[in-house]
């Protein structure tokens, strides 16, 4: 039972830290595209804060999106799950966590393979563009720790409900 409370306190803080990160990232993408606004208008255009926006858009996209799947606000269709008891639909819920989970761990996998087969460079920032695509497999590693506490979080507790 410690492990599950342990594991929860992670998985919160990681929550916590990627709320921020994402918050930061988004705060940043608006000041650059102010800059670019205010330069094109009144000095030369900025050449590279497309890019710039475009990286930490997909960023906050996946780190976002393991923010969204904590929460349980990715859409859901429940109408079924809704039809059983709460034992059976505890059990349909860890089913559906572990089927997220091992299409998560899928991505993480074959996500690193093709981030680290790249070797082109960005076109105005000249930074590889491996460092853009692991953007893919960082938000569902961060995902998939999420499914495991979901699943423990069922696992451990007492009655039906969640």
């Amino acid at each position: 039972m410690n492990f599950i409370k342990a594991f929860k306190k992670f998985s919160d803080g990681i929550d916590k830290a990627c709320i921020a990160a994402a918050v930061v990232m988004i705060g940043i993408m608006v000041i650059v595209t102010i800059a670019q606004i205010i330069c094109r208008e009144y000095f030369k255009a900025l050449q590279w804060s497309e890019e710039v926006c475009r990286f930490l858009l997909v960023w906050a996209t996946f780190i976002g999106a393991s923010c969204v799947y904590k929460e349980g606000t990715h859409i859901t269709i429940t109408f079924l799950q809704d039809k059983f008891s709460p034992e059976k639909k505890k059990l349909i819920q860890i089913f559906v966590h572990i089927i997220c989970l091992v299409a998560f761990v899928a991505v993480v996998y074959f996500g690193f393979k093709f981030a680290l087969k790249q070797k082109q460079l960005a076109p105005s920032l000249r930074i590889p563009m491996k460092y853009m695509y692991f953007s893919v497999p960082l938000g569902f590693g961060l995902m998939s720790i999420h499914a495991v506490n979901e699943i423990l979080q069922f696992i451990g507790q007492k009655g039906g409900n969640k």
